[in-house]
């Protein structure tokens, strides 16, 4: 979650104030003075930008700027190319050369390079919650996107939702998005990645910021873990929650890198023989990537309480407790997927829309809820996993 950037004007070109202002009243969480604005009220900015008009006035301001200004990071915007005049002004204190006349796109990611840095020292990493299905159909990227969108609810928290599932993500469908980026535009620039490129990558929707899969199957084999880690390390400094939405039964290098820094993953299992068997292998699995157990959880979907099998039961072939227990209601489920539209959104008072709420509150508060259960109606269930 990125905080608010102090940025002072200490320019004589008026023309370049102008032109400086208007650029950076596209940026969002920036408070942009003048000078004498600073001065007057004693403010320490986190970035004064002064210009050069090859006088050498600047290298004798520099000193003086970083005498006063220790903290601050000082940007210098000068016509001069001559290499050993940039050497000359970086040694006297500045802390980024820019050419005049100013380009919009190099100031921004100067800015946001800085932001970055502001961040790290000064903010923790946003939290993750990771989603991983234990076979087709369960329902976990409904669960994700309803799980991003309660987040989002007032007051409203920074939330992106992620979806990892490369080949065949349906998460803008469920938000009624038609992609126009996606992560291969980041992996295509993945040199340049910074708060500007993450964010002009980005689909909005009510709240979320949505990292689209690819529009095609094949361009996930462009995707590495490098590409993964590199987002997850900037992703997690913008946002305060990180929904991902990973490919059902599937564990990558890059669905580690995910995993390595979640708060929570989450299988989604429902209460039928294959699910919670291939729960149970995928569990395992991430435990043995070194992965610590106390993090990966169960949660049931679609759960009936005159089912065949009992959450008791499922828990013993498990081996962990079951984390959350959402009830079934299939019409008010397709109905919201069928419109695009979150179901706490288009049902906030039916059942289900209460649970995935409930459920966003334990997992960014926890501690606040008791473990769910569940009473004992199977017969022979763990004779079956024999």
């Amino acid at each position: 979650m990125s905080q608010r950037i102090n940025i002072t004007l200490a320019v004589n070109d008026n023309r370049l104030a102008e032109s400086v202002q208007d650029m950076l009243r596209q940026v969002a969480d920036a408070d942009v003075t003048l000078w004498n604005a600073v001065k007057q009220a004693d403010r320490k900015p986190d970035i004064i930008l002064v210009d050069d008009d090859e006088s050498g006035l600047v290298l004798r301001k520099l000193p003086e700027l970083r005498r006063d200004f220790p903290e601050t990071y000082i940007f210098v915007v000068s016509p001069n190319k001559n290499p050993q005049h940039i050497v000359q002004v970086m040694k006297a204190g500045g802390s980024e050369y820019l050419m005049a006349p100013i380009e919009k796109e190099s100031l921004l990611n100067a800015i946001n390079e800085i932001r970055v840095k502001l961040d790290g020292e000064e903010k923790p990493s946003g939290s993750v919650y990771s989603f991983i299905s234990s076979k087709g159909g369960l329902g976990s990227t409904f669960l994700a996107v309803n799980t991003a969108e309660a987040l989002a609810q007032p007051p409203k928290d920074s939330v992106a939702l992620w979806d990892m599932s490369f080949q065949s993500g349906d998460s803008s469908v469920l938000l009624d998005i038609v992609p126009e980026t996606t992560i291969i535009d980041i992996c295509k620039n993945i040199n340049r990645l910074d708060f500007a490129l993450m964010k002009s990558a980005m689909m909005g929707h009510n709240g979320i910021d949505l990292l689209c899969a690819p529009k095609r199957p094949e361009e996930s084999e462009d995707i590495t873990a490098d590409h993964i880690d590199r987002i997850l390390n900037l992703i997690t400094r913008l946002y305060k929650h990180v929904i991902i939405d990973c490919t059902s039964m599937s564990i990558t290098d890059g669905t580690i890198k995910a995993f390595e820094v979640s708060a929570k993953i989450f299988i989604v299992i429902d209460l039928s023989v294959p699910a919670i068997r291939n729960g149970a292998r995928i569990y395992e699995l991430i435990r043995q990537m070194g992965i610590d157990k106390q993090k990966i959880e169960f949660i049931v979907n679609r759960h009936v309480s005159s089912g065949t099998l009992s959450i008791e039961e499922a828990e013993r072939t498990l081996g962990k407790h079951v984390f959350w227990l959402f009830p079934n209601d299939f019409d008010s489920v397709i109905s919201s997927i069928n419109n695009g539209e979150p179901l706490i959104n288009s049902a906030p008072r039916c059942a289900l829309s209460k649970s995935i709420v409930k459920f966003t509150n334990k997992i960014s508060h926890p501690g606040t809820y008791k473990k769910s259960g569940g009473t004992r109606k199977g017969r022979f269930f763990s004779r079956a996993f024999s």
